[in-house]
């Protein structure tokens, strides 16, 4: 069964791109940080508060 990618930032709910961990350099720059809410700007993205 595939596993279904997402987003490195734990609190992003997106897709990144093929070969990338994270979806958008917000989600990058927050390295180990655990956010509450997600920057990504990603209007999909169910981590927007």
């Amino acid at each position: 069964m595939a596993e279904e990618r997402k987003c490195k930032n734990p609190s992003c709910t997106c897709v990144p791109p093929e070969g990338q961990k994270y979806c958008s350099a917000s989600c990058e720059g927050t390295g180990d940080t655990i956010e509450l809410d997600c920057d990504c700007s990603h209007e999909e993205c169910q981590g927007n508060f």
